[in-house]
């Protein structure tokens, strides 16, 4: 799957920033951005006003003019069918003509955004997050700031043979906020939170966090999701009009349109984003590899998340399924039947031997152990 993940070449870089702009096809015309982001509250809005507008004319229409009508549909069926038939045709070439091969994994994926939309998209939510974050940006000669981008710098630098390294302005934003969150938009813009600085004891696991994140950059998953969910919501715009339509009333549609939306989500939307994300697992923990970080942090770190998060959803497999993303321990199996695979990349790629006695397993190991006794002692007290 990875044969095109390759060890990079390792020469100084500016401080988070790659400017080289690489093109491999010429663009080609295409929607606006914003449709993308506005598919789906326009679908339905459209939906609903032609449904409910079809119903409420129906219901004035006199009793011998619904006669005709039905007369009229019957002789005329076969042209309702070619029309289907030629509707469903014309959703069938746009969803083939826009089927892409990933550049970095080779996977099949349709995407009807292009680099320069998604990048629009982007660059509008990086200046939001810039002004609604402002208060709370560190400096850029912060200590944690720096850490931040001696890691990310360590991550492209291992990583320059990937084309799509390449066609972004990497830059780092550091969040002086206890949260436990990082992200990559897709123009390469880094945001990293300090509580998910504090919750990384060392750089290996901040690698670990961020290669995830610039995975998800990298492999253009973003654009992936908004061309699946707009998409989806085009297929639904007629069906969706019938059923407002045949319906007997506003209320019964709503209804109808929350269901149908719950079902979407679980159905398609949910098993989408973690295939997504366990993707960004995959190819970040080759991306880290590649860097030379010492890639057992990866499954022992969600391994600790595991044990710290208090979040049913995140712990709890039976519930995995209404999630966006897999629960901890799911992730932790996956990553540690991957490691070998990321060690003998990271022994390629000509990196230090790892010292087998600070294995990160055996620290959590030990905190399993830990987080057992402090239970074992609170059940005691509880009993006294």
């Amino acid at each position: 799957m990875f044969s095109k993940l390759l060890c990079g070449l390792h020469f100084p870089l500016k401080p988070a920033q790659l400017t080289r702009q690489v093109h491999c096809s010429a663009p080609r015309p295409a929607l606006p951005p914003l449709l993308f982001t506005l598919a789906k509250p326009l679908a339905r809005i459209v939906a609903a006003v032609v449904g409910r507008g079809a119903r409420v004319w129906w219901k004035k229409l006199p009793q011998d003019k619904r006669l005709l009508f039905k007369e009229a549909a019957k002789r005329h069926r076969k042209k309702f069918v070619v029309a289907g038939t030629s509707l469903l045709g014309g959703l069938a070439y746009a969803y083939e003509s826009h089927i892409q091969e990933c550049g970095v994994t080779g996977r099949r994926r349709f995407v009807a955004l292009t680099p320069d939309q998604t990048k629009k998209i982007s660059r509008v939510e990086f200046q939001n997050l810039l002004e609604d974050l402002k208060p709370d940006i560190l400096p850029d000669k912060h200590p944690i700031y720096e850490r931040v981008v001696k890691v990310s710098n360590r991550i492209l630098q291992g990583n320059r043979d990937i084309r799509q390294i390449y066609d972004k302005n990497w830059t780092v934003t550091v969040v002086d906020q206890p949260v436990k969150n990082a992200f990559v938009l897709p123009s390469g813009n880094i945001f990293v939170f300090k509580g998910m600085l504090d919750l990384c004891e060392n750089d290996d696991q901040l690698g670990i966090i961020l290669g995830h994140e610039m995975a998800h950059t990298v492999l253009g998953h973003v654009a992936e999701k908004l061309t699946m969910a707009s998409f989806v919501q085009v297929v639904l715009l007629v069906p969706m009009a019938v059923l407002w339509a045949i319906l007997p009333n506003d209320g019964v549609a709503l209804v109808a349109n929350w269901f149908i939306d719950q079902m979407i989500q679980l159905i398609v939307d949910l098993p989408f984003s973690r295939d997504m994300e366990m993707e960004a697992d995959e190819v970040g923990l080759v991306m880290a590899a590649k860097a030379c970080f010492d890639v057992r942090e990866a499954p022992a770190l969600w391994g600790l998340m595991e044990l710290m998060s208090e979040d049913p959803m995140e712990t709890d497999r039976d519930l995995e399924f209404v999630s966006t993303h897999p629960c901890h321990g799911t992730r932790q199996e996956s990553l540690s039947s991957q490691l070998a695979s990321a060690l003998t990349i990271r022994f390629d790629c000509g990196c230090a031997r790892l010292d087998q006695r600070r294995d990160p397993q055996i620290r959590l190991e030990e905190f399993k152990r830990f987080v057992k006794k402090q239970q074992s002692v609170v059940l005691v007290e509880q009993e006294k």
